[in-house]
């Protein structure tokens, strides 16, 4: 069958918006998880009052934008309690908010602040959120800070106490999580993955995702790392958010790993990389930041392992966009690498890096392994960086797709070979798309690049196999979806689903969309029709752990291969807004549970109680 090509970057364009919904969330929660205000600077005519200053962060007109109140504190004595209130246009509605409790009534939202946190005299807090643009373009108005103008309302007596109510808010509200009490050991020091194919999920340290975990615990072994992103809109946070995570996921038990994608300043696209990493100021920015976290990690691990996941996409879009231009050499690209230096993060014994994009790989990795020299990392490729291979397969047959498949492997590896990222590396990182894929719904999934059968796994596999050989790395796979495909036949435990069974995903609502990720790597048994059974029972590779019968597919655990292709770990969770959330996130589709009725959560820990041993 003849598949048409779409192009990826068109497809990567649509999701980019969800993709930045996903992670800018995590800025607007880090000050929260680390349990402290900032303290900032207050303008002379804040002086001696409560303020809020509201502005609009950032918005994708027509359907969302993300806004925020900075709460500053110009008393002389720390603030516990607030009450601040603003309306919205009728047809807006809160998606997402963090560093206070919020209530709605109609158009008003009241926000006040979470129960133990202060504003220390001379400090501020932030107030952030994400909202529909269903009213119009319109910002918040009516704002009043307890009861009287945001300009400089009367502030509460200092000994006043938030007491907070103990209904719960209509919606899940971001709470810190208390310093947990650690319960099983952290990983030993000077290790960074076992001797099987490990797991790891996105993590965010809060109490109620911290309960969810314990209650993981008490029905098998959790997955081996947590993940958070480190985004470059929040530089300021970033030694914060290193410090939360990696004590959180120690006492846990995980071993914590940091999305470094602070080089396009959280603006997803294919310039926004290439034009900061050529900007001495950006630069000095960035290598600040960068240096703050990795001295924090290191802190917190107390010569533990910290994983780093290095610029998402960055490579990817540089070779897609620039690399014809560049003749596909990374020596060639410029970049202000010297900034590492002027900014004051590197010093004369340190040693001296080209102006280019290979460089600047070395500089970054350099910078990590230097202060935090426990640190394990390496850098993500993308698939689409020339152009998406995985269904050459369908329109050139087996061997010639197969082989194109491994050509642009190497056409990719040949560039990442060129930018060094095995200086000073551990591992290369690939991600698959981030979105689980129904939600795209459809209805004939052999027309669409974004849905896979076994054949374009194998395929991606291969594509991994091929680019890890040739830069001389083990495989890490990041960012891999949660979701599974419907109708499985795996049962589930009653303690998740008193029927005993998983619940169709609806392809629907955000965070229950199917995909065939979960299903390739753990296996499983389901029953199709139509399109959706050609396509999911289609094997013209002779994978010998894909069978049909009638209208039921059964596909094998693929975590055998997985390691056969020199992958150690992999590492699921959403990369957009909507995705399935296989464990509880905050900011999140849910702060409690999962989306996916607990199969993720469910087929791990069945995988994790027997591992695929790694080979040699």
């Amino acid at each position: 069958m003849t598949v048409p090509y779409r192009q990826p970057s068109l497809r990567l364009v649509e999701v980019a918006v969800r993709r930045r919904l996903r992670i800018l969330s995590f800025a607007g929660v880090v000050a929260v998880a680390a349990g402290t205000a900032a303290a900032v600077a207050l303008p002379s005519n804040a002086a001696g009052t409560l303020t809020a200053t509201y502005s609009r962060v950032q918005e994708w007109p027509g359907s969302f934008f993300q806004g925020q109140y900075v709460i500053a504190n110009g008393t002389s004595s720390a603030v516990t309690s607030w009450t601040l209130a603003f309306t919205l246009p009728a047809g807006d509605t809160l998606q997402n908010w963090w560093g206070a409790n919020v209530t709605q009534s109609g158009t008003l939202f009241t926000a006040t602040p979470l129960s133990g946190s202060s504003i220390p005299a001379g400090g501020s807090a932030t107030m952030g959120f994400l909202s529909t643009e269903g009213g119009g373009l319109a910002d918040p108005a009516n704002c009043k800070l307890n009861g009287g103008p945001c300009t400089g309302g009367p502030a509460p007596s200092p000994s006043a106490s938030h007491s907070p109510s103990p209904s719960r808010s209509p919606s899940p509200s971001p709470s810190p999580s208390p310093t947990p009490t650690p319960s099983g050991s952290p990983p030993p020091p000077g290790t960074w993955h076992p001797g099987y194919l490990a797991l790891g999920t996105v993590y965010t340290p809060f109490s109620s995702v911290d309960a969810y975990f314990q209650t993981m615990k008490t029905h098998g072994k959790i997955p081996n790392y947590g993940y958070q992103y480190l985004i470059g809109s929040d530089f300021a946070n970033w030694g914060s958010t290193a410090s939360k995570l990696t004590t959180s996921s120690r006492n846990l038990g995980m071993i914590p790993v940091l999305i470094e994608y602070g080089m396009n300043g959280n603006i997803d696209g294919p310039d926004a990389s290439f034009n900061n990493m050529q900007s001495s100021s950006w630069l000095t920015s960035y290598f600040q930041a960068l240096r703050t976290a990795a001295q924090a990690a290191a802190q917190a691990s107390a010569g533990g392992p910290v994983g780093w996941v290095v610029e998402p996409d960055m490579l990817g879009y540089i070779q897609q966009g620039h690399g014809a231009q560049f003749g596909n050499d990374a020596t060639k690209v410029p970049a202000a690498t010297a900034a590492a230096h002027s900014s004051g993060v590197l010093g004369s014994a340190d040693p001296t890096f080209a102006n280019t994009l290979k460089g600047l790989v070395e500089a970054i990795n350099y910078t990590i392994k230097k202060y935090d020299p426990s640190a394990f990392l390496g850098w993500q490729v993308n698939e689409w960086a020339v152009r998406n291979p995985l269904h050459d397969t369908d329109s050139m047959g087996i061997t010639a797709g197969r082989q194109s498949v491994t050509n642009i492997g190497n056409q990719v590896a040949g560039f990442l070979n060129s930018a060094d990222i095995r200086f000073k590396a551990d591992f290369v990182a690939f991600d698959q798309w981030g979105q689980d894929y129904g939600y795209l719904r459809d209805p004939n999934p052999a027309t669409d690049i974004r849905y896979l059968n076994a054949t374009h796994w194998a395929n991606y596999l291969l594509y991994v196999k091929t680019i890890r050989q040739s830069v001389n790395l083990p495989a890490v796979l990041w960012q891999i979806a949660v979701g599974h495909l419907n109708s499985t036949q795996t049962p589930s435990p009653t303690y998740w689903n008193s029927s005993g069974r998983f619940p169709d995903l609806d392809d629907l609502t955000n965070g229950r969309y199917e995909d065939s990720a979960s299903t390739f790597f753990f296996g499983d048994k389901f029953t199709s029709s139509g399109n959706n059974l050609a396509f999911y029972s289609s094997n013209p590779g002779g994978d010998p752990k894909v069978s049909v019968s009638g209208s039921t597919v059964t596909w094998g655990a693929h975590m055998s291969d997985a390691a056969a292709a020199g992958v150690v770990a992999i590492l699921f969770g959403a990369g957009t807004g909507t995705g399935d959330e296989g464990v509880p996130e905050v900011p999140g589709i849910t702060s409690t549970g999962t989306t996916d009725f607990n199969y993720w959560t469910t087929r791990a820990q069945q995988y994790l109680a027997n591992p695929v041993p790694l080979p040699g």
